[in-house]
């Protein structure tokens, strides 16, 4: 072959070549920016008309915390902790086996020790447009900022009244009912926070009932699953109510305790502006207790668009122990921050900050005198505290 024709031919080749890996490279551009234009969710192979998924989904949120304390002892020394958390790593997996019949299946990696533990695991049957049963393990229908997903919050993580009020997973069975201006969920479980558990657990409630109520006054129900409003988005509001009633004591193991609780909230949201306001009160009968404990909670937050892609937002939450006992101060939360959208409308990809403060010492309250790491609150003797939180979220 002569040299002329083989300098023909490498360049042709490498030509051949460049335009492969260009067009690749265009190809990875435009996956990349459908991925998260898509927000959280992508669509498995179809097996039937009657069959979805397999479909996977993740979630990464990865925070840099700064935490500080006004401790009164060493005297006037400012202690400040900081450092980086992966507040969640999840991983799940949900479809259809026949029409009607679904699945969702949750784990999460937890963010001290790396663990990996089963969060959701359940069956879904619809029996209708209107009427739905649930089944395995699941969070049970009562705190509405419980309910909105970790991955739709306003906020870096959810208010210090939902993080010592809220229902947390249970095992057990329920049924909903859905129309267009109202819904109902009804539940029968082992009681709150009762994940992981076997049936012979000391940890459980003998037995566990639950009702939510919600009614839609404006709006659609898929625009109410998160607490932020598009400036593209119509005014809608939402009211709901909730109880809850555990008893223990009676079987093998369980703590003689009852719990009755019940909750109310609101929700408005319109063109770029949202509001959320909710209450707590629990009752516990604690067996050989000279009386009954009542403690309350309440949380109020709200945000608004600046643009298409930022979004800032302040909240106030207060946690209110029963006043017979000791540690009986109310313990107060102020937060302000801001959302911004790497994809306008899509919770895909935004990076959050805020700083919360916390104004009274977690001793002087019964209910988080040990601090909560996840929401970026230690255990403290003095008063007061505050943190700045930064996070990116990304869901794939």
């Amino acid at each position: 072959m002569s040299r002329t024709k083989m300098v023909c031919l490498i360049a042709g080749a490498a030509a051949c070549w460049c335009g492969s890996a260009m067009a690749q490279s265009d190809q990875s551009r435009a996956y990349s920016s459908e991925a998260l234009a898509n927000a959280e969710g992508q669509t498995s192979m179809l097996a039937s008309p009657a069959v979805r998924g397999p479909e996977f989904h993740g979630q990464i949120q990865f925070r840099y915390i700064w935490n500080s304390r006004d401790e009164p002892s060493p005297a006037d020394d400012d202690d400040s902790t900081i450092g980086f958390q992966t507040r969640r790593t999840k991983i799940s997996v949900e479809g259809e086996i026949a029409d009607g019949w679904g699945y969702y299946i949750q784990g999460a990696f937890d963010f001290d020790g790396g663990s990996f533990g089963l969060s959701d695991a359940f069956v879904t049957y619809q029996a209708d447009e209107a009427w739905q049963l649930k089944w395995g393990q699941f969070k049970l229908p009562f705190m509405r900022e419980e309910l909105v997903s970790s991955t739709k919050q306003l906020a870096v993580d959810r208010s210090i009244a939902d993080e010592v009020f809220n229902q947390g997973y249970s095992q057990g069975f329920q049924a909903a009912y859905k129309a267009d201006s109202f819904r109902f969920m009804g539940a029968f479980s082992d009681g709150f926070n009762t994940a992981n558990t076997d049936f012979n657990n000391g940890g459980e409630a003998d037995f566990a009932l639950t009702a939510r109520f919600e009614y839609l006054g404006a709006g659609e129900w898929d625009k109410m699953d998160d607490f932020t409003s598009w400036k593209s988005a119509p005014f809608s509001w939402l009211l709901g109510g909730a109880v809850h009633w555990q008893s223990g004591g009676e079987t093998f193991a369980t703590a003689d305790v009852d719990i009755l609780t019940a909750t109310a909230d609101a929700s408005f949201e319109g063109n770029g502006w949202n509001a959320f306001v909710a209450a707590v009160w629990r009752n516990a009968d604690v067996a050989g207790a000279s009386e009954d404990l009542d403690d309350f909670g309440f949380t109020a937050q709200a945000g608004i668009f600046a643009s298409d892609n930022w979004e800032v937002f302040g909240r106030m939450s207060a946690v209110c122990p029963d006043s017979d006992v000791s540690g009986a101060g109310t313990f107060w939360e102020l937060a302000v921050g801001f959302n911004y959208y790497v994809v306008p409308e899509s919770h895909a990809a935004k990076f959050t900050v805020d700083l919360c403060a916390w104004p009274n010492a977690t001793t002087d309250n019964r209910l988080v005198g040990g601090g909560n790491t996840g929401i970026g609150l230690l255990a403290d003797s003095g008063d007061p505290q505050w943190a700045l939180r930064g996070q990116f979220q990304l869901l794939f």
